[in-house]
């Protein structure tokens, strides 16, 4: 705690910012900090959300996005806004989503990925992944019978890249969970036999959020609150 004080600056929340999750640790071109405010002005409160609206924060608040903020919704933020984005999901994201899934003996192949075991069969999975994520949706593209002893999961994105389903294939994983799936990243699941579970972009970065919100909580000396993210697409039945 570097405070005892009821308001903390900005550069302070930056600096336990940069002690949880380094930014030298995003991949290259992803621009993380302080996109909006100055170091120097004092908040007493602090938001965290996957992607704030234009209505986030508010006098006194520090909004914390984790994706990239557009700078038409930027503009009309009233806040100091930093993004803390692929540093984040390097740091503990990506282990965070591994843990709400149960997943054992967790390993990190690639930066952005984590790998662990996991205890029965597709339909377990998949139980498990709307138990623990509760995901709008779930799309499934694969194997959709047979064991399941190691998956592997990546925060948001993963399935909208095929290289993660052939990471999946590559480390003997049977099951990748991650969000975004593509006709692409489909089609490759079922050629290499590996499970893909899309549980949505959103649901699959909540994890990573609540620990981040809860990081910032335990060492900053004003209120930290988890803005939860809607799914900005809704299915319609015509």
């Amino acid at each position: 705690m570097r405070s005892t004080s009821r308001s903390v600056t900005v550069a302070e929340v930056l600096e336990l910012l940069e002690e949880l999750a380094p930014s030298e640790l995003a991949v290259e071109g992803d621009e993380v900090g302080l996109v909006k405010g100055s170091p120097e002005e004092n908040v007493q409160a602090v938001e965290v959300h996957l992607d704030p609206g234009p209505d986030a924060g508010g006098p006194g608040v520090l909004v914390v996005s984790h994706h990239p903020v557009p700078e038409p919704v930027l503009e009309r933020i009233g806040s100091p806004v930093v993004v803390w984005h692929s540093n984040w999901d390097a740091a503990a994201a990506v282990e965070a989503l591994a843990e709400a899934l149960g997943l054992e003996h967790v390993r990190k192949p690639h930066r952005l990925a984590a790998a662990g075991r996991f205890e029965g069969d597709v339909d377990d999975l998949l139980r498990t992944v709307r138990w623990a994520l509760n995901p709008p949706e779930l799309r499934v593209a694969g194997p959709r019978e047979g064991r399941v002893e190691e998956v592997l999961v990546v925060s948001g994105f993963g399935l909208s890249d095929p290289r993660f389903v052939e990471l999946a294939h590559d480390v003997g994983a049977d099951a990748l969970v991650s969000g975004d799936m593509t006709h692409r990243t489909a089609l490759l699941a079922r050629v290499l036999g590996v499970t893909c579970v899309d549980a949505t972009h959103a649901a699959t970065e909540i994890p990573g959020l609540e620990r981040l919100a809860s990081e910032l909580d335990s060492d900053l000396p004003v209120p930290v609150s988890l803005v939860r993210p809607e799914h900005p697409v809704e299915g319609l039945r015509i």
